[in-house]
């Protein structure tokens, strides 16, 4: 069975008591954990405190609430956060008016996107590497380099005073970039850098921008959200279907419906303030735009939020577009361009612009670099022909061959050995007069050269034509390659929906998202619940089975009874049929205090009773298994 036909199975088998439980559980706890103590001081005026106490037992069982244990004993529970996601379109059923953007004052523009910045921060790690100081931060000018090439900046973030490792040295922007990377499993920490994984980066890399987005947008609400109910759920229920892609919609008024389900705790003009800070930084994760009308704050999403949150069976196939390599060597990059695609551009050329249609510039020095990588020009030239719209420009192709001819024929060794392409770059070095007295010719393509003369020997190489690559080849590593310049990138469907499926917010990274249940021990030892009526063997059947007068005694006995098994009597109050939940019980003079429910008229109100006005009598003890 899949997950979506447990979860509808699961659905169908949840009572009416069930499900009004299980709203008000998300209600005040969304998916953060709660105690015992914390679920058991939720009331409802008309299911008694044993009818929830049976819901809870049937939420466990049907595994809508799960529980962990701390070290110490203490149980926790929470709701898991694909069950929530999932329950909330059925519970609310938000409404909006659409705004006018004419009306509208823009204060925060969407960026590039966040997938996008992620590719760019891997690039710089790819080529420049992210070595660690004694502290384990990475190097401030790392840092520096990395938010240049980064949309997502300071201010998108700041007002969500997000805590985090090493909280002096990273700003908000690297942290979450940083935190993300991490968490996705796209770097990992080594004892002095953090280092790419290429297995994790090639199934990124085959995902399209659609899929990233579904796995972004899920771990940014969960590992960026404060331990506050209100602010999660309305991060999710702005991802609900009402809210389409393209529609401008008044948050104020967001607030107010929420408001008025119960589910914001403060002042609406606080609420209001925590749901900028978060509009703000979804503008920073290029997923939408923010502007504000009579000083109330509004939102357009330029992503579908609900499919990618929700599911949808209608999601858009990858574009597959290719590139498009102009005469002046710019190549643009329209948005359904692969990031496969996008990766190898990374490797060979400059990126100029990035926007929704990336620009990026072959240059001789671009070329130079993708040879540090392991991609000649040969290789460049391949990638474009292959990938192009159109015919490549033949000077464009021209300037290549040419660079080919000039970047990377010669290398240094490690062992100062200088290596040519082939015996004819040898002899033009064994005849050039400035060169022959700097070097030693051992074979027709190797020379060896004073370590403290290659500096001199590089500029020479360069004058005519021969300019050896930066990195020194070792004995263990031929060549410094690029993670996946060589690779095609297809991942199977079975790895790619295992991303999708897997939980990355749970991950350690470098913010503390607080969601810290997966850290304990599953708990999954559920009461059975005849345990909530202890002594039920030995009272007495006719309480229950009959409606009759009892001696003043026996009837404070069954409404006591009521009272500690949290359970209601039925009996008769104005010449009417009412149910009533016993809640405080005062001895001398023996009354009690409680909630009565009038059966013909639904009225509800809290009442007191002395034990005069117990007249016939029966207890009520909802059913269970």
């Amino acid at each position: 069975m899949n997950d979506a036909a447990k979860f509808e199975e699961n659905l169908i088998q949840l009572t009416v008591t069930d499900a009004d439980l299980l709203k008000l559980l998300i209600c005040r706890f969304g998916t953060n954990s709660f105690s015992e103590q914390a679920w058991s001081g939720l009331s409802s005026l008309n299911r008694s405190g044993a009818e929830l106490k049976l819901s809870f037992i049937r939420l466990r069982k049907l595994g809508w609430v799960r529980a962990v244990r701390k070290s110490w004993g203490e149980r926790l529970y929470y709701i898991p956060t694909e069950q929530m996601v999932h329950l909330l379109p059925i519970f609310y059923e938000p409404a909006l008016s659409p705004l006018n953007p004419s009306e509208l004052l823009i204060r925060s523009e969407s960026g590039p996107g966040l997938a996008l910045d992620l590719l760019h921060a891997l690039a710089y790690a790819a080529e420049q590497g992210l070595p660690l100081t004694a502290k384990g931060t990475v190097h401030k000018k790392s840092l520096q380099r990395l938010q240049e090439l980064i949309f997502l900046k300071e201010e998108h973030l700041e007002r969500l005073a997000l805590q985090y490792a090493h909280q002096e040295t990273y700003g908000p922007a690297a942290a979450v970039i940083l935190d993300l990377l991490l968490c996705l499993g796209l770097l990992t920490k080594s004892a002095g850098s953090l280092d790419i994984q290429a297995e994790r980066l090639r199934g990124w890399l085959s995902l399209t921008e659609q899929e990233m987005n579904q796995i972004l947008l899920r771990t940014v609400i969960e590992r960026y959200s404060p331990h506050d109910t209100g602010m999660q759920l309305f991060r999710y229920w702005i991802c609900m279907r009402a809210f389409q892609e393209g529609v401008w919609f008044d948050v104020y008024g967001v607030l107010r419906k929420m408001e008025d389900e119960g589910i914001l705790n403060e002042d609406i003009s606080i609420e209001m303030e925590k749901a900028s800070a978060w509009l703000n930084a979804l503008a920073g994760f290029g997923w939408g735009d923010v502007a504000v009308r009579d000083g109330n704050y509004a939102f357009c999403w330029n992503i579908d939020p609900g499919s990618l949150l929700f599911g949808s069976d209608d999601l858009s196939e990858p574009l597959n577009e290719g590139l498009y390599v102009q005469p002046d060597f710019d190549i643009i990059c329209p948005p359904g361009v692969s990031f496969n695609l996008r990766w190898k551009l990374l490797a060979c050329a400059d990126l100029v612009q990035c926007d929704r249609m990336s620009i990026y510039k072959l240059t001789r020095s671009s070329a130079a670099k993708a040879a540090e990588h392991g991609m000649d020009t040969a290789g460049i030239l391949n990638l474009l022909t292959s990938n192009s719209v159109g015919e490549i420009p033949g000077h464009v192709t021209a300037a290549l061959k040419q660079w080919g001819r000039e970047i990377g024929r010669t290398c240094f060794e490690e062992v100062m050995l200088l290596s040519c392409m082939s015996e004819e770059e040898g002899d033009a070095i064994a005849a050039h007069p400035h060169l022959k007295n700097e070097v030693e010719r051992i074979g027709p393509k190797y020379f060896i050269v004073q370590s403290s003369r290659t500096a001199a020997l590089r500029k020479s190489l360069e004058s005519i034509g021969l300019a050896p690559l930066k990195a020194t080849r070792s004995r263990e590593r031929e060549k410094q390659e690029y993670p996946m310049i060589h690779d095609s990138g297809m991942t199977s469907s079975a790895e790619s929906q295992h991303l999708l499926n897997e939980n990355f917010y749970e991950n350690q990274g470098v913010v503390y998202s607080g969601r810290n249940v997966h850290f304990f021990e599953p708990d999954n030892d559920i009461p059975e619940p005849a345990s909530l009526f202890p002594g039920y063997e030995q009272i007495p059947p006719r309480w229950l089975q009959d409606y009759r007068s009892y001696h003043s005694s026996t009837a404070q006995n069954i409404v006591e009874q009521a009272q500690n098994w949290q359970t209601r009597v039925l009996l008769q109050h104005d010449g009417k049929r009412a149910e009533f939940a016993p809640v405080t019980i005062t001895r001398t003079p023996w009354r009690v205090e409680g909630i009565l429910h009038d059966l013909e008229t639904g009225k509800i109100e809290q009442l007191e009773l002395f034990s005069e006005d117990l007249g016939e009598l029966k207890l009520i003890l909802p059913s269970f298994d």
